[in-house]
This record gives C-alpha cells, sequence and structure tokens, in this order.
C-alpha cells in the first residue's frame, strides 16, 4: 500500500547540475513516477545537447546513474500525506528509485 500512496504523491526535484549557483533549478511533479521520468528526461536533453547531430541516442541504466552522480547536486521533497510534510531524499534514494522505476519500464 505504501509504494502506491509515494506513487501518487506530490514530489519536488531540486537539482545543481554544475558548480554554478545559477545552475539551480527546481521541477514539481504530482507524482513520484513522474519525477523519476523528470530525472530521466534531464539526462536525455544533455545527451541531446552533448550531440546535437545524432538522430539516435542510446544509453544504459550503468551511463543514466552515472549521470546523477556527475550533478553537482540533487535531492528530492517527498510529500508525506499523513503529516502534510515533505520529506527529503537524497542522492542514493534517487538511485535507487530510478533503478527500480527503469527496470519495471522494461518488464
Amino acid at each position: 500500500m505504501q509504494h502506491a500512496q509515494a506513487a501518487q504523491t506530490h514530489t519536488v526535484v531540486l537539482c545543481q547540475p554544475t558548480r554554478e549557483i545559477s545552475s539551480r533549478i527546481y521541477s514539481d511533479y504530482e507524482r513520484t513516477e513522474d519525477s523519476l521520468d523528470g530525472i530521466v528526461q534531464m539526462y536525455e536533453t544533455r545527451l541531446k545537447q552533448e550531440n546535437p547531430r545524432a538522430s539516435d541516442i542510446q544509453y544504459d541504466l550503468v551511463d543514466l546513474l552515472n549521470f546523477i552522480d556527475s550533478l553537482t547536486d540533487i535531492s528530492v521533497l517527498v510529500l508525506e500525506p499523513s503529516t502534510k510534510l515533505y520529506k527529503p531524499y537524497g542522492r542514493d534514494w534517487i538511485k535507487n528509485k530510478v533503478y527500480s522505476h527503469i527496470k519495471r519500464q522494461a518488464c
């Protein structure tokens, strides 16, 4: 039951891709799963920027996890419905959730 609740929970992604403070961004999502998709989309956007002439860009899960590690900072805030407070999670939690999310989609 908790997994279903978490998937339906408002989530905010806080990210600082580079050392520049001005690179800080945030995105909010209605569902935690959507925030994981958003993190994947950040990586895919970076790949497209780095390879503008490529018509087909492929990567594997390790590449995605390495991207998350390469960010200067990344964390998420997940709304806990019972307390109506946001609970912070760091890079390792994000990597574990992204890993599980991608594996579920591949099945």
